[in-house]
């Protein structure tokens, strides 16, 4: 006897008779009947009083549940026997079976999504399930491929597009919007380099100038000195012969002529030194001097911005130069105009700009409740004041710094945040603006907070 045909003969010894499968944690009754105990516990809640056998009926005063651990034992040898025995399934040796049952899989059980045998399909299991058969399932199931096949061939097809578009668009960020960021980068350093370059070539040229007057100087002075060095020489030697000189009359006359000489002498010895180099030009704090030149070739330059009184919210306070703005818990006394916020303590620049690049810096203060930016002219200043580009407000905020740089480059559509303190970038927009554009201020709504002040670089 085979080992298949052993284990087939087994299955209907060791199978509950409640739920026809083989049986889990099985337990004896006092009428030596076993069932599964979930199977027993469960056709006994349905009883409305006592406790009887589903095969002999028999009653039982109480419930008592034994385990048949035996039974448990030779239910889990038949399961591994049935499995050993088993034939394999991709070989080509007959129809796919049941694991439970070994009959064939002639049912679909729609709710589990799962091929069943005709035992599976009575068992508990599955009872109350949506069962067909399994050749209906597969004609639906095979018409069901076919629809979902030409919806993916449409995806992949749409797909394809996307991708193609995707890979033009990496091509033209690679070719054309990188290039052109590599060569505005290079140029800018350029610039610099080319900068630092000239003013090295210039201040080396006026050293060079300056060392050849000094050595020119001081090479006049040299012959002046060898002259008057040669002149005192002959004069020396000349008072000298006179020493010899027997009679008194001659050398009382010569020594009247020599005082004399000697007095034009000592007068042409007082030579003037050369002057010293001017160390102040060339070993000073040479790099600030040159800084300073090098912020008259910034592009763009800081832009001297003052805040517009008429757009400004009555509980904002503006200094009298128009360059701070300070949030008070009193309304002020101001007149109505459409370009001023009602509501929202907001103010813009008087200076709006319609294109080209432009970089200003401001002090927003200890708090981080503020917000800077740009705005569109053409923005809602009633009620309440929604930042969002969708609205027209490009703006940045409520962050921990004190110094906030922005710059708007109006063809390219963008604008940038930095930390105006070392130009860490902090945020960027990328959008396509049409109409002009103000710088906008929201100061800290903390009265105890310094001013939101715009910066003025002095160039």
């Amino acid at each position: 006897m085979s080992s298949w045909v052993l284990a087939e003969g087994l299955t209907s010894e060791v199978t509950c008779p409640i739920c026809l499968n083989l049986y889990q944690d099985p337990v004896r009754l006092e009428c030596e009947h076993n069932f599964c105990r979930a199977c027993i516990a469960d056709a006994w809640g349905e009883l409305e009083s006592g406790f009887s056998c589903p095969q002999c009926q028999e009653t039982f005063p109480q419930l008592r549940l034994k385990s048949n651990r035996l039974l448990a034992n030779i239910v889990e040898r038949v399961r591994q026997l049935r499995l050993d025995a088993a034939p394999n399934p991709s070989a080509d040796s007959g129809p796919a079976l049941c694991p439970l049952h070994e009959e064939k899989l002639k049912l679909y059980c729609q709710d589990d999504q799962q091929a069943i045998c005709v035992v599976c399909g009575v068992s508990k299991e599955h009872k109350g399930h949506r069962i067909v058969p399994i050749l209906e399932t597969m004609q639906y199931c095979q018409e069901k491929l076919t629809e979902s096949s030409g919806e993916l061939e449409k995806r992949v097809e749409a797909i394809s597009r996307i991708e193609a578009s995707q890979e033009k668009a990496v091509l033209e960020l690679k070719q054309d919007k990188m290039e052109a960021i590599k060569k505005r980068i290079a140029s800018e350093f350029e610039a610099m380099h080319t900068f630092l370059q000239e003013e090295k070539a210039a201040v080396l040229g006026r050293l060079r100038e300056e060392e050849h007057k000094l050595l020119q100087e001081m090479q006049e002075n040299l012959k002046k000195l060898h002259a008057e060095k040669s002149s005192l020489e002959t004069m020396l030697a000349s008072i000298q012969q006179r020493l010899r000189e027997e009679d008194p009359v001659c050398l009382l006359q010569d020594v009247k002529d020599l005082s004399e000489r000697l007095k034009q002498g000592v007068a042409s010895c007082e030579v003037v030194p050369a002057r010293r180099l001017n160390i102040g030009s060339f070993q000073g704090p040479l790099q600030y001097a040159v800084w300073k030149k090098m912020r008259n070739r910034i592009s763009p330059v800081p832009a001297p911005l003052t805040l517009d009184p008429r757009s400004a919210n009555p509980y904002l306070v503006l200094s009298e130069d128009l360059t701070a703005a300070k949030y008070s818990y009193a309304s002020q006394q101001l007149p109505d105009n459409l370009e001023r916020f009602d509501f929202c303590a907001c103010v813009l620049a008087s200076e709006g700009f319609e294109s080209g690049k432009h970089y200003w810096e401001v002090d927003v203060g200890r708090q981080p409740d503020w917000d800077v930016g740009v705005a569109a002219e053409s923005i809602d200043r009633e009620g309440w004041v929604i930042l969002t580009p969708e609205n027209g407000f490009w703006t940045f905020g409520h962050v921990e710094r004190s110094r906030i740089g922005v710059y708007l480059d109006h063809e390219e559509g963008q604008v940038s945040f930095y930390d105006a303190e070392d130009m860490a970038h902090l945020h960027t927009f990328v959008d396509t603006f049409s109409e002009k554009l103000f710088p906008f201020f929201y100061p800290s709504a903390d009265t105890n907070t310094d001013p939101l002040k715009i910066c003025h670089q002095v160039i």
